[in-house]
């Protein structure tokens, strides 16, 4: 046996030099005999994952921060459109010539006019002006026009239409802004809509965007996105028609718009009326039930259900009797943005662009999209 092997496990025998050397260097840090070692801790490869209690606080920060960045959003937006909707009572429109000859009090248009309330604005034959509404809106007059800024203040706008044509597109709370007619009133629900009319008030309303409610005393129509209406000149206006419908269903319209006095849930005339319906012109056939309920008793009825099969079909006798809401199911159906929600529209808060601008002196107001 080596005599050198011993040392190295119980200090018997003979160390070798290097072994003895490397026990000399190694001395200062050797333990005390009897006394148990200290455990040393050696330093992971991974940090440990923080307390639990440190998460929470981290998240709790994060998300208090998208709260708070969430509300400063809310208030600016509150604050914008606070600003949006305010404006001094009486205040002028600013007002601008595009094209030809426009005029104002009798004299033409000055560069940074504005229209004051009681003002009239007058286009030529070729002429084309641009007004703005307040802060919510835009105003086109086409040739041939005249027109009149008759109120003017927050939350309520008001111009007539003396003769011609306009084009407006509106970002407000309904019945901020309206156009007056000799007998009637184009109210805006937060929408994009044409209006032409002649010195009597006889005319059509086309709505691009949202809503318009047309009414006088006598009665009201509501007029949506992708409709029409034509209006007399005693006021009344006549039901409203998909953009799409037929040559044949329009005719039939008009010929049943014309009759007056108590309808025949039967009449031959709504029996042409319904043969040209399509599942689109469901907005012509409930307007013409709410303002005849008597013809809930006949075909009408029937073909409504049929076009608004998804909705819940209010009963035939609370439509005869005339119930209050009886054809909110139905109105709920049809497939247009809900009148009260005008701020979805928002669209037409941006300014005008190229689709907006007028085509010709004698055309005018923006074809429909």
């Amino acid at each position: 046996m080596n005599p050198h092997d011993d040392y190295l496990w119980s200090k018997a025998g003979l160390g070798e030099d290097d072994l003895l050397r490397l026990e000399r260097l190694l001395a200062p840090y050797a333990h005390p005999r009897g006394q148990s070692p200290e455990v040393t801790s050696i330093a992971p490869m991974f940090a440990p994952a923080p307390p639990r209690h440190r998460r929470r606080s981290r998240h709790f920060r994060i998300a208090w921060g998208l709260a708070a960045t969430l509300a400063a959003c809310a208030l600016a937006a509150a604050i914008l459109l606070q600003h949006r909707l305010a404006w001094p009572e009486h205040r002028g429109w600013d007002v601008a010539a595009l094209h030809g000859q426009v005029r104002m009090a009798g004299a033409p248009l000055r560069a940074g006019e504005r229209l004051p309330a009681g003002g009239e604005i007058a286009t030529g034959d070729d002429g084309i002006a641009r007004l703005r509404i307040a802060r919510i809106g835009e105003l086109r007059l086409a040739a041939d026009s005249r027109l009149r800024l008759e109120q003017t203040g927050s939350g309520r706008h008001r111009v007539r239409l003396l003769q011609g044509r306009l084009w407006a597109r509106v970002w407000a709370p309904p019945g901020y802004f309206g156009v007056r007619l000799p007998r009637t009133e184009a109210l805006d629900m937060g929408c994009e809509f044409t209006l032409e009319s002649d010195a009597t008030g006889a005319g059509a309303l086309t709505v691009r965007s949202g809503w318009v409610l047309v009414g006088n005393g006598g009665g009201e129509a509501l007029v949506p996105q992708g409709a029409t209406v034509r209006l007399r000149a005693d006021g009344a206006a006549g039901t409203p028609h998909d953009l799409g419908a037929s040559d044949g269903f329009v005719a039939a319209l008009a010929e049943f718009d014309a009759r007056r006095g108590l309808l025949p849930a039967d009449d031959a005339r709504l029996q042409r009326l319904l043969a040209q319906a399509r599942p689109e012109d469901a907005i012509s056939l409930l307007s013409l039930l709410q303002r005849h309920p008597r013809l809930a008793g006949g075909p009408l009825y029937d073909r409504l259900r049929a076009f608004l099969a998804s909705a819940p079909a209010p009963s035939r006798e609370a439509v005869l009797r005339g119930a209050p809401g009886a054809l909110d199911p139905w109105w709920n159906a049809l497939p247009y943005p809900r009148a009260k929600r005008w701020w979805l529209q928002w669209p037409d808060a941006l300014p005008a662009g190229a689709d907006a601008a007028f085509t010709g002196a004698r055309t005018g107001v923006p074809e429909r999209r």
